[in-house]
């Protein structure tokens, strides 16, 4: 792996680019647009990672989970379905299980906010980068770039040669993976660029009772056409197309004794009842599908000192899913074809000037409207004819007087959001040696939900005013119609220093801001608000590049304040969740970051990251808060050999995070740990063939990237587990 983190930037190299290292004996210069301006890594007063292209490929990355893997400040988990992805940099961010709930990490895709995480589960084909951006990002990127930013780079086509690759990866549980691309000129002024991908593998959760859970059938295609009209005009269309259809996110579980005894007394089969055996036992089938579109106009006009960009978005998203809520093989709680949709249209104008004399300066407008629904108008939850047997457990026979089988919620929400933005920054040189840089931004957001929750029961209570039934405690039935209005700015303020050509010291103050916003209806809170979530951050950081460019070494010392830090709670019956605002947080600590080249034909490369978060007031000040451990980091190796007229390769990554939690609504204390993942590739490749064989988890470590919280009727706690070891071979032919 290549990892030179700015800061705690981790820049993954790839063995291909170890192999013109070779030549030179020196560290690769790497190139982000962090900044919104194409700079060296080394000398951006931000925390970056970058990870290249070709690294994605070595380190077999299909999604944001692996890209994880190479990250130590970052954190990627999955439950209910890939849209409630949570994405969190330095212990901080939110799962989104509700359209309500926006991130904390802003999600960028070729320069594009996208308002869902999910949106970049499975669209890592023919990506040219990934950054990943530490700390409040609120003047360049606006809100909910409260933690950071990750942005994903894909790749423009090319005006030189028609050139494109195709690759084929097979591996275990029947795992078929192709995928392609081609570039090259039309003629002088067009060029076009055609990538696709499709993956399909069986499930690796195994389901004593039905279909094994956590299988894929994905493809995407992506298609790009660049026209340059004249040598000061840059015109580029991008499409793009995501299809899913998943048997996920199943989880394993621990049943409880009492669960396991009716479990026997029912003649049904009694698990193990370890929540780490890729094992489960449902009647009700995890599926999600999802289809996604979108579409991105960039103009860019040179100037004589400045570069003029108009960036233009349309996206939009459709999936339901369904779910074994009880995670049992009783007939219980269950969710069918849960549907939401969404899109987004999106403007951004840009004056960037070039890098010469004292002052740089980058300004711009933007604006966004956002639309997200959950528009089923029929009942999606329902309760089974175990409800009476399993509920008795726990209520004893009252549970008789609030529910019976058959009775089913309803609801239907609009979410829509306008925000606007007026931002610029600049540097001001007051010697080769020292650079100022101030960046303010205002942001004006409305906001508006509309929608309501129902409940369908048969149950006596139903006909007793004054006593809910059992329907009515997941999801209090009511109307719904809210709106907000909100402003303010954000800044930033950063000194550099550069010591020598090799050296540059930084200190940075930053802010940031996510959003406001309502509950969904049937919320337990009904339409109660929550409040904006703030936070300051400051760092003092050094980049190095050290004994003739073949070790670069950077360190980041942070410390940010969060107020009305946005969390999910759950609901008091345990059975499902809503937003809430923890009075205040702070997370301080150190990024580490080594690239080394000792010999030419070797890389190694690491990354250690120390965090102390903590809730500093409010309820939550018992917990640390999740996600967060004292320690995180990653190592890599990769060794280049010359072998039969190519070049032989082995790759070792290993990654680590210390003990955390790993259930977001703090209800199950319990569920702390730590996880390890040791990955390995071998291979051989020339100029047109690389075949590698991989294994991933080679250890065959089981570990839970969420933890959900214990279901009121069972006690049961899930487990949503990563995979176990796969393995596989992929072979890679460029033309």
């Amino acid at each position: 792996m290549h990892k030179a983190h700015p800061l705690a930037a981790a820049v993954i190299l790839s063995v291909s680019a170890i192999e013109s290292m070779a030549q030179s004996a020196a560290l690769e210069e790497v190139i982000v647009t962090a900044t919104k301006r194409a700079e060296s890594l080394q000398d951006v007063p931000v925390t970056v990672n970058a990870i290249s292209a070709a690294t994605l490929q070595d380190a077999g990355v299909v999604d944001l989970t692996d890209v994880a893997q190479l990250v130590p400040s970052l954190t990627v988990s999955t439950n209910l379905s890939p849209f409630a992805t949570g994405i969190r940099i330095r212990g901080i961010g939110t799962s989104q299980n509700s359209i309500a709930l926006e991130a904390s990490v802003a999600f960028v895709v070729d320069g594009v906010y996208m308002g869902r995480s999910g949106l970049g589960m499975s669209d890592l084909t023919d990506i040219e980068r990934v950054e990943v951006l530490q700390g409040p990002q609120g003047t360049l990127y606006g809100k909910n770039a409260n933690a950071g930013v990750v942005s994903v780079v894909t790749k423009n086509p090319s005006f030189e040669e028609t050139e494109g690759y195709v690759e084929a990866t097979l591996g275990d549980y029947d795992l078929q993976q192709y995928t392609g691309s081609v570039t090259g000129p039309i003629n002088d002024q067009f060029a076009y660029l055609a990538a696709a991908n499709w993956r399909q593998q069986d499930g690796w959760l195994e389901n004593g009772t039905g279909q094994d859970q956590m299988s894929e059938d994905d493809w995407n295609v992506r298609g790009k056409l660049q026209w340059l009209p004249t040598d000061d005009l840059n015109i580029l269309l991008t499409g793009s197309h995501v299809d899913r259809d998943d048997r996920c996110c199943a989880a394993d579980a621990e049943q409880t004794d009492a669960l396991l005894g009716l479990l026997a007394a029912n003649n049904l089969p009694v698990p193990k009842n370890d929540a780490y055996d890729w094992k489960n036992n449902i009647d009700q089938s995890s599926e999600f599908t999802m289809t996604s579109d979108t579409v991105i106009v960039t103009v860019d006009y040179e100037m004589e000192k400045a570069q003029l960009t108009s960036l233009s978005a349309w996206n939009q998203y459709e999936y339901k899913s369904s779910a074994d809520a009880d995670r049992s093989e009783f007939d219980v709680l269950v969710f069918i074809d849960d549907k939401y949709t969404g899109n987004a249209v999106s403007q951004e104008f840009r004056l960037t000037s070039d890098l010469d004399g004292p002052f740089q300066y980058l300004g711009g407008l933007y604006y966004l409207h956002e639309e997200n629904k959950r528009d089923n108008p029929q009942p999606f939850t329902f309760l089974g004819n175990d409800i009476i047997t399993v509920g008795s457990v726990t209520f004893g026979p009252t549970i008789g007087l609030v529910a019976a089988p058959g009775d089913s919620i309803a609801t239907q929400s609009k979410f829509e959001t306008d925000a606007y933005a007026a931002f610029g920054q600049t540097t001001y040189s007051f010697t080769e040696d020292w650079l100022l840089t101030v960046g303010l931004r205002y942001t004006a957001e409305s906001k508006s939900v509309d929608g309501f929750a129902e409940t369908f029961s048969t149950a006596p209570a139903a006909n007793i005013p004054g006593l809910p039934t059992f329907v009515d405690l997941i999801a209090p039935p009511g109307v719904q119609d809210e709106k907000l209005e909100k402003d303010g700015f954000t800044w930033l303020a950063s000194l550099r220093y550069f010591v020598n050509a090799d050296t540059m010291v930084f200190l940075s103050a930053a802010t940031g801001t996510k959003s406001p916003g309502f509950n969904n209806p049937g919320s337990p809170l009904g339409s109660e608000e929550f409040s904006e979530e703030t936070t300051n951050n400051y760092e003092l950081g050094v980049k190095t590049q050290l004994l003739d460019d073949r070790l670069k070494l950077n360190a980041t010392a942070f410390y940010s304040d969060f107020d009305d830090l946005q969390f999910l709670a759950q609901n008091p019956i345990g059975a499902g969740t809503f937003i809430s605002n923890a009075a205040q947080a702070t997370t301080q600590g150190v990024d580490l970051s080594f690239t080394a080249l000792p010999l030419p034909n070797l890389i190694l490369d690491g990354g250690l990251q120390y965090l102390d978060a903590e809730y500093s007031e409010g309820e939550l000040q018992v917990f640390d808060v999740v996600f967060a451990p004292d320690w995180s980091g990653s190592l890599a190796a990769t060794l280049v050999l010359p072998i039969a007229q190519g070049n032989g390769y082995l790759r070792t990554d290993y990654s680590f995070m210390g003990n955390h939690y790993t259930n977001p609504t703090y209800q199950a204390p319990e569920t702390k740990q730590d996880r390890e993942q040791v990955n390995v590739r071998l291979g051989w490749r020339n100029e047109t063939w690389d075949a590698a064989l991989w294994v991933k988890n080679a250890t065959d470590e089981s570990y839970s990237s969420l933890a959900a919280s214990p279901f009121v009727l069972t006690g049961m706690r899930a487990q949503f587990l990563q995979p176990p070891r796969t393995y596989g071979v992929t072979v890679n032919y460029q033309f």
